[in-house]
């Protein structure tokens, strides 16, 4: 008996303190409420216009914020593709130029004569007042000179593609004036006109 009423004590001591405390948490509310009301009460209305006014423009500003970083993103998004793609072509570039080194190398070690036929070239830069012709000997690149200018050439291919990549690369390198000219049979000609003729001769062996 004794301890029943133990336990009907401490169940009444524990539900009185919750009562307690829930009936000051409601009392502290309606306090806080009271505060407030009077502090409203008290604020100039304008001045509460220009506080929502403010917290509406700060609520624009941080949506407009969301959507510029949403577009940024977008842009990081495109400029990774873009590297991407660019490192995939620049990876071609060099398998272009491997393949037609070996094909260079190869033509050279059959004995192909560069002084007959269809050559391209890459010219590297055409100078006035620079001559570096004494150095011809020790690297493979050739200088033709017309009316004082010395064109530097390097490079030989049989193939328009092959030169074109070739010079790509150089631009890649820092040479930006490398550009591709043509010469049949040791002759320099207009690229435009050899590269129509050699479509043409294309052509009529597809036909063929």
């Amino acid at each position: 008996m004794k301890h029943i009423l133990i336990v009907l004590t401490l169940f009444v001591g524990v539900a009185f303190t919750s009562t307690t405390a829930y009936s000051q948490s409601k009392k502290e509310k309606k306090a806080e409420i009271k505060k407030w009301k009077k502090k409203l009460k008290s604020m100039d209305p304008l001045k509460l216009r220009d506080m929502t006014e403010e917290l509406n423009s700060l609520k624009g500003q941080v949506s407009g914020l969301k959507s510029e970083i949403s577009n940024l993103e977008k842009k990081n998004s495109q400029l990774e593709t873009q590297v991407k793609s660019k490192d995939s072509d620049l990876s071609d570039l060099r398998a272009k130029l491997a393949k037609a080194q070996d094909e260079a190398k190869a033509s050279v070690s059959a004995g192909d004569n560069w002084d007959t036929g269809i050559v391209y070239k890459v010219q590297v830069g055409a100078f006035r007042n620079k001559n570096l012709s004494k150095y011809q000997d020790q690297g493979s690149f050739w200088v033709e000179d017309k009316d004082g200018v010395k064109k530097y050439t390097i490079a030989n291919f049989r193939d328009y593609e092959e030169a074109d990549a070739f010079k790509k690369y150089m631009r890649e390198m820092g040479v930006k004036d490398a550009w591709i000219v043509a010469y049949e049979d040791n002759i320099r000609k207009d690229i435009k006109d050899v590269l129509k003729t050699t479509k043409a001769k294309d052509k009529q062996r597809e036909r063929r």
